[in-house]
């Protein structure tokens, strides 16, 4: 009976602490970064670019290093987002991947998405190209949606570069976008999280952006502060964002600039934008 009485302890002990288990919460960290023309003669420190992006996540020298998924603009070639990510594999440890897409462009002068994932936190369910089929967009948007593996959670990412030409057409762009972003929100029943990312050359406060910021439930902006450098590594624009509909986006749980250790070094061989990064926690999908 004691023996009974014993495993019946432990059964019951076993029931209590596997559910506390499987609700054990996770990060998923996020960085978008326009890498300035990746894979050009001059525009190829697959090795460094690798290393700022596991090593300096965060906004302070201190904080941890370490991140899961990226989103990449300015991509001129696949190869150079297939060696970043075998450079972030070096620097990691851990499996790294990347899905580019084709060359975008309405001229000769085209340019490709990239997302690129460690394949233990992170399952790609699919990566294709907006159809733009009112060639409203210079370069339309890279959709991607993606699994967080620990908590089962999904996420559809919009990654997108404005077009810079001048001031009405980033204006143009800006008021076509929330037609996108409610499309593809709408288009799920299962997953409602919906992030906008990438380099949209306008700061997210210009009236353009009024269309976004009404689609229901409300856009909100999630980062607004300087991403652009100058070429004396002075911070410049606030052109680099992430928007998402907060009544859906529950896992939200900060965002910034990333570290940057020199700017003016950095200006020089890196890139003009700093790489912008995003926490989400969750237990579970919550949708």
């Amino acid at each position: 009976m004691r023996g009974s009485s014993f495993l019946s302890r432990v059964l019951v002990l076993t029931v209590l602490v596997l559910p506390a288990l499987s609700q054990a919460g996770s990060y998923l960290r996020v960085v978008s970064w326009n890498l300035r023309h990746e894979g050009w003669a001059a525009e190829q420190t697959y090795l460094e670019d690798a290393q700022q992006l596991w090593n300096q996540f965060g906004s302070g020298s201190t904080s941890n290093n370490g991140l899961d998924l990226v989103f990449l603009q300015e991509v001129m070639n696949a190869a150079a987002a297939q060696a970043i990510a075998q450079n972030l594999t070096q620097v990691s440890g851990m499996t790294w991947t990347a899905a580019v897409t084709p060359l975008i462009g309405r001229s000769s002068y085209k340019e490709s998405y990239a997302v690129l994932y460690r394949t233990d936190t992170v399952s790609l369910l699919s990566s294709t190209v907006w159809s733009d089929t009112g060639d409203l967009f210079e370069r339309e948007p890279q959709v991607v949606k993606v699994r967080h593996v620990p908590t089962g959670a999904d996420y559809t990412f919009l990654n997108w570069h404005t077009v810079w030409g001048v001031a009405a057409d980033r204006t143009l762009e800006a008021q076509a976008i929330d037609a996108v972003f409610a499309s593809v929100q709408s288009s799920s029943g299962t997953d409602q999280d919906v992030i906008l990312v990438g380099d949209h050359n306008m700061a997210c406060t210009h009236a353009s952006w009024s269309e976004l910021k009404a689609v229901s439930p409300a856009v909100t902006c999630r980062l607004d502060t300087p991403t652009t450098l100058n070429s004396t590594g002075g911070f410049a624009n606030a052109y680099d964002h992430f928007w998402l509909q907060d009544t859906y986006v529950t896992e939200f749980s900060s965002t910034g600039r990333d570290y940057i250790g020199n700017t003016k070094d950095y200006v020089t061989r890196l890139s003009d934008h700093a790489p912008v990064w995003l926490s989400l926690y969750s237990n579970s999908d919550t949708d």
